[in-house]
């Protein structure tokens, strides 16, 4: 089993991923700037990358001409150092050296620990309490920098996640009028549902302090914190494609291995007759992808599935192992390959080969799909032929958690199915 290399996510990468969970969290962006919006269509799902390329252009672009230049003498710059420019007008411990989440991660946490420093101690109590922290211990009349700190502890990796949602509102407010809506997650706005009543605009006020003088520091500024925030959603939020044929058994998959019961389950936004998207945990922060085979060449089946392929954390392709595997099976599996992410391939249904065959069947399997994830797998066996339980849900389940780990991503909300 071979596991991903993590690798930082461009900012294309982060724009695009936001897209296709809903265009009205990546909008403000485009409002921060001021973009003519007449030339982008962010609620077609089909350009989700078409459009991330634009606004991330636009965004650098802005960055170079207006605010980078301060510092660069009239050249044009890449995002990382307007990241680290940002950093520096707002006096946050920044480091050219650092990748760009490092940086961005420094002033979410400065930023949000200054705006606690405007509050007092009752409102810190209100603020913490509205995202779960309600401990008598936790020291609510300390310095904002110590109270980030508790935070950490409490939330671990979640905690920056959590402070650059509050804090994007709170921009938002100050600079849009009006706070933040989260396309694909209800749970989202309960976080920040605090941030936005009276405390907000107290915080909010905090905010405006900060020398925003010139029209660069009132666009890229608000700009590079929303995709700061972003960009903890995208890392946070985990998408877990599983595609194959019709009957193959998907939705065994997806109760055996993750305890979802589609058939009790309603697709959530983005989803289709053809392509189905549901939230594992009721919690916005996973979705699973029904994707439909690839052999179906309807333009607009093919358009919306090739989308949603673009921004996946991994695949999971089933194929019936009594059927062989077939020409379709082995193009299906190249264009997997090419998005450059994980893949596994279940050879399922072996609680329906004989006994005398499955060997034969199996080895033909391998030979075929050399170099592959494998794993052997009856999501539902047939009790009259298998009385041993299902076969390989567990093994699915660690092969998709070993890959998210090794891809940054938080995984203790990954639920199990057995």
């Amino acid at each position: 089993m071979q596991a991903v290399q993590k690798k930082s996510l461009t900012l294309v990468e982060v724009l695009q991923r936001a897209l296709a969970y809903g265009a009205s969290d990546v909008a403000p962006i485009a409002d921060y700037l001021k973009m003519d919006k007449s030339d982008l269509e962010l609620n077609a799902r089909d350009r989700t990358l078409e459009n991330a390329e634009k606004i991330a252009s636009y965004l650098c672009r802005m960055g170079s001409n207006d605010f980078a230049t301060v510092f660069r003498g009239g050249q044009g710059v890449g995002y990382s150092e307007i990241v680290f420019d940002v950093g520096r007008k707002l006096k946050v411990k920044v480091n050219e050296s650092n990748s760009i989440e490092e940086n961005e991660k420094a002033i979410i946490e400065k930023l949000f620990a200054d705006a606690l420093d405007q509050m007092s101690e009752d409102e810190k109590r209100e603020l913490m309490g509205s995202i779960g922290i309600t401990k008598m211990d936790v020291p609510f009349g300390s310095a904002g920098t110590i109270l980030v700190q508790q935070l950490a502890r409490h939330y671990g990796g979640f905690a920056v996640y959590k402070s650059s949602l509050i804090l994007a509102n709170m921009v938002s407010r100050a600079v849009l009028g009006r706070g933040l809506t989260f396309a694909a997650n209800a749970a989202i706005s309960r976080t920040i549902g605090m941030a936005i009543g009276p405390i907000g605009w107290i915080v909010t006020g905090a905010w405006l302090a900060i020398d925003l003088a010139g029209p660069a520091y009132r666009k890229t500024v608000p700009a590079v914190l929303h995709v700061a925030m972003l960009r903890q959603m995208v890392v946070k939020r985990i998408n877990i494609g599983v595609v194959g044929d019709g009957s193959v058994g998907k939705d065994s998959l997806f109760k055996s291995v993750f305890g979802l019961n589609t058939g009790n389950v309603s697709p959530v936004a983005g989803s289709t007759s053809d392509m189905q998207v549901y939230d594992l945990g009721g919690t916005g922060a996973i979705q699973l992808v029904n994707f439909p085979g690839f052999n179906d060449y309807r333009p607009e089946v093919e358009s919306l599935a090739k989308d949603q392929l673009n921004h996946t954390d991994l695949f999971v392709m089933i194929i019936d192992v009594n059927r062989g595997i077939s020409g379709a099976d082995m193009k299906m599996l190249s264009s997997l390959q090419s998005f450059g992410r994980p893949v596994l391939v279940c050879l399922n249904k072996v609680d329906l080969v004989r006994p005398s065959d499955l060997e034969a069947l199996l080895s033909a399997a391998r030979s075929r799909l050399h170099g592959v994830d494998l794993l052997e797998t009856a999501f539902d066996p047939d009790i009259r032929l298998h009385q041993g339980g299902v076969i390989g849900a567990e093994q699915v389940f660690e092969w998709v958690r070993v890959q998210l780990d090794s891809a940054g991503k938080e995984t203790t909300h990954l639920q199990k199915g057995f």
